[in-house]
């Protein structure tokens, strides 16, 4: 189907990407300073973080386990952690992208319909739309998480692990009762 660069999302696929990408670089070069050791451990912090979020995201009971987003960017973290998206306000996997009336109207109907308490957005992107929509159905945050980018030295995301992990509490934050 359609080419989705938001793989990251998901830590486990992470996993992989560390794996050979380092397999790669002890094949072609020589295992500098331990490389192969500090590879190894990143792995391993990325299992652990897998782990974690997984036990981040059991307090969301499963009817709960659904995402809206600004933009298509959690496919595969949905995939991984047994979520559903409903929706994205601009139906693309780039924010560069937007969205009709008609499209922001339906997606309102099902969010009322389906009692959404939380419409996650990018940090470093506009939430002007998300925002307007919220305002339309009563009770719906507008949540704040790094998709596109780490954040800023010092901030929740500032790290791949550290914007996993935020990514995670944020979104159980929203969901949990």
């Amino acid at each position: 189907g359609v080419i989705d660069p938001h793989f990251f999302t998901g830590p486990a696929r992470m996993v992989v990407v560390a794996e050979k990408l380092s397999e790669f670089l002890v094949t072609n070069f020589p295992d500098v300073d331990g490389f192969t050791s500090t590879a190894n451990d990143y792995v391993q912090k990325l299992r652990d973080l897998d782990a974690d979020v997984e036990e981040t995201l059991s307090a969301v009971v499963s009817n709960e386990r659904v995402l809206v987003t600004n933009h298509t960017v959690f496919a595969y973290f949905a995939d991984r952690y047994s979520f559903t998206v409903l929706g994205a306000i601009i139906p693309s996997s780039s924010t560069l992208s937007s969205a009709s009336a008609q499209q922001l109207a339906s997606l309102a109907e099902e969010i009322k319909e389906k009692n959404i308490k939380a419409i996650f957005v990018d940090a470093s992107s506009s939430d002007t739309l998300a925002q307007t929509l919220a305002a339309e159905v009563e009770g719906v945050e507008v949540i704040n998480l790094y998709t596109e980018s780490l954040g800023d030295p010092g901030s929740s995301g500032e790290s791949y692990i550290d914007m996993v992990r935020f990514n995670a509490q944020a979104i159980a934050s929203a969901l949990v009762e």
